[in-house]
């Protein structure tokens, strides 16, 4: 069944690299200015209607209609996009060649919408991170060492090649978590 992913716009990295993880390489999402909880009603019902058009596109492309059956949409209509949201495709992320430092810092930024931060050591082909949670109270907002592990480590094989070993230092477990 069509589905479409609507995230607030600090969080497009991360949908990138689940959908990725998922083995969606090129899933497409729309994406909506960030913060959304402190939004009132009537704000929330004007996004809502504001992200309505860039849903449906998403929802009405080829591969969304070919999963209902349906042959007869126009593939060259473009994906229709309002005022503050975009269409992001995962297949737009950076290529391999990147520094493991330049990876890092991608994922970090995913992770500072949390208020936790990442930082590493790099090794040869070993990356040791650190994830830094200073807030008591945000720790439940970050995914946990067993999803994370496996999406930094993705997006370093994507990004840099395969094989690199990564392991992640997280202040909520007592262990280092490695795939």
């Amino acid at each position: 069944m069509p589905a479409a992913a609507v995230l607030t716009e600090p969080f497009a990295t991360t949908g990138t690299a689940i959908a990725e993880l998922q083995g969606f390489d090129d899933y497409p999402f729309a994406t909506v200015p960030h913060p959304i909880g402190s939004l009132t009603e009537a704000q929330a019902d004007a996004l809502a209607d504001a992200v309505t058009a860039a849903v449906l596109g998403l929802l009405t492309t080829p591969d969304a209609r070919s999963a209902l059956g349906d042959e007869s949409f126009d593939a060259d209509a473009q994906l229709p996009r309002g005022d503050g949201l975009t269409i992001t495709d995962a297949a737009e992320s950076p290529t391999a060649g990147s520094a493991p430092a330049d990876v890092v810092e991608e994922l970090a930024a995913v992770l500072r919408a949390d208020r936790a931060d990442l930082t590493a050591t790099v090794a040869g082909r070993h990356i040791a991170l650190s994830l830094h949670i200073p807030d008591e109270a945000c720790a439940e907002c970050v995914l946990p060492a067993s999803m994370l592990v496996p999406m930094f480590q993705h997006r370093f094989d994507t990004e840099l090649g395969p094989g690199w070993t990564i392991t992640l230092d997280d202040p909520r477990t007592t262990e280092h978590s490695s795939p």
